[in-house]
């Protein structure tokens, strides 16, 4: 499943101030993507609550190692655990990137399947924070300071791509000195994110 925890909410207005400039045809890509994304979402769902219902019947050795294996993936996706896959590594330097900025290239790489993400070694999930502050960008409190490095585990065609697309469109912005991405066959992510504990929800 797709790394979708890392889409931000955004205001209506910094939505607005992203896509000024953006050609017809950029925007008819990122409407594509979206879909297709959110297609992808609805067939995990579906999957997923199959899956279960054959597991609660089962009841057999073999299911409950199903449901450890099931167990363990969704604690790789929530980032609860070190990974390593094929995928890609960008770096950015640049002065002057917002929060806003990061926000679209983790969600670019989500959209293009990235299965785990980690920046400057800080692992990107569920609750993990992205916040504009006075001296630059935090990830989950703390400040990432530049360059940027930008791991993501995926397909590494499909990542590639999006990457390529990015480093082009960066390299255009007067703030970025450098932005470049190598595709490697290991890419290994140790940083994890700490759970924390519900407070408001409850199990049904």
């Amino acid at each position: 499943m797709a790394l979708v925890a890392t889409v931000q909410i955004r205001s209506q207005a910094e939505v607005e101030k992203s896509l000024v400039g953006t050609d017809s045809t950029t925007l008819a890509f990122l409407i594509d993507d979206l879909h297709r994304a959110n297609d992808a979402l609805s067939a995990e769902t579906a999957d997923l609550m199959q899956r279960k219902a054959a597991l609660q019947s089962g009841g057999s050795p073999a299911a409950d190692q199903e449901l450890t294996a099931e167990a363990n993936r969704l604690r790789a996706i929530e980032g609860l655990v070190p990974v390593h896959g094929p995928g890609i590594v960008m770096v950015v330097e640049a002065s002057g990137l917002q929060a806003l900025d990061l926000q679209d290239a983790l969600n670019n790489l989500a959209v293009a399947g990235a299965e785990a993400i980690a920046i400057n070694d800080h692992r990107v999930g569920m609750g993990v924070a992205i916040v504009q502050v006075s001296g630059g960008v935090t990830v989950d409190g703390e400040q990432i300071m530049p360059p940027w490095t930008i791991s993501a585990i995926g397909d590494a065609n499909r990542l590639a791509e999006a990457a390529d697309l990015m480093t082009q469109q960066m390299r255009a912005d007067r703030r970025v000195r450098q932005a470049s991405y190598r595709v490697e066959a290991v890419v290994d992510i140790r940083a994890v994110i700490t759970a924390r504990p519900f407070v408001y929800a409850n199990s049904s």
